[in-house]
């Protein structure tokens, strides 16, 4: 086998699972886009019940940041829009969602005890409890620091178009009082999205082509048939198909003398 077939065979060996990796992934990506998103083109996720006795809910520390040295635009290109849609269980209580940054919240809830989500099972938050009095705060509705908020009676929605930077998203009573039901979807959609699983599945099925056309031909060379380039020919046996030479006639030497005399 020649030098060029094995190292072909060796980087179409190399190339072919993270080849075959892209295209699932891509092909996985595309399905999920098709059938998992709702009518507004959101991947949603719905809890049944957020409850707490404390003044406030949180999710929070959610943060969108590039690598130091990674230009903004990467976070743009994501182009990731979140919608919060809440409904109080109680009918006569009014509910507030709100989005602000991280500091700023903070700040807020730092004098009252509030529960954050730390994780969701299936479509139950886990709590953890920071702060320890359980009071009243001032009215969300009257405070500047919100990117994006909704307030009143019955289902309450905000859309927020996300940026760089550190974030965190609540969920009060609107008058600030503590003791709070309700039910809560988040939504997510991305324009990458769709543009992602088409450069991959496109481009898993280069690789893999490539890799296989690699490995055919790689193998192809511990293969040898006679009278191939490459075969090792012996001078002294005559390859299939060759004619033989007419066998060879001499005359015994005695004979020959015997001619000669006689003329």
């Amino acid at each position: 086998m020649s030098t060029k077939r094995i190292v072909a065979l060796v980087v179409g060996c190399v190339l072919i699972l993270p080849a075959i990796g892209m295209l699932l992934a891509g092909g996985a990506l595309a399905v999920g886009y098709a059938t998992q998103r709702n009518d507004d083109g959101y991947f949603d996720v719905t809890i049944d019940q957020l409850q707490t006795p404390t003044a406030a809910i949180t999710g929070e520390d959610v943060k969108f940041a590039a690598d130091p040295g990674s230009p903004d635009w990467l976070i743009d290109a994501i182009d990731l829009d979140v919608r919060l849609r809440a409904t109080a269980l109680d009918s006569e209580q009014e509910i507030f969602i709100g989005i602000a940054r991280q500091r700023d919240l903070d700040r807020y809830l730092a004098d009252v005890a509030h529960d954050r989500v730390i994780r969701i099972v299936g479509t139950t938050p886990v709590y953890r409890q920071q702060g320890t009095e359980v009071a009243a705060i001032a009215e969300p509705t009257e405070q500047d620091f919100w990117v994006a908020r909704a307030a009143g009676s019955g289902t309450q929605e905000l859309d927020w178009s996300a940026t760089g930077g550190r974030w965190a998203a609540v969920v009060m009573n609107a008058d600030g009082t503590p003791g709070i039901t309700a039910s809560m979807t988040i939504g997510a959609k991305s324009g990458l999205i769709a543009p992602l699983a088409v450069f991959l599945t496109l481009l898993g099925v280069v690789l893999t082509a490539g890799a296989v056309v690699l490995i055919v031909y790689g193998a192809a060379g511990a293969r040898r048939r006679p009278g191939s380039e490459d075969a090792i020919v012996s001078p002294d046996k005559p390859q299939p198909g060759t004619p033989l030479p007419p066998p060879e006639t001499s005359v015994p030497e005695a004979d020959s003398q015997r001619v000669e005399v006689s003329r």
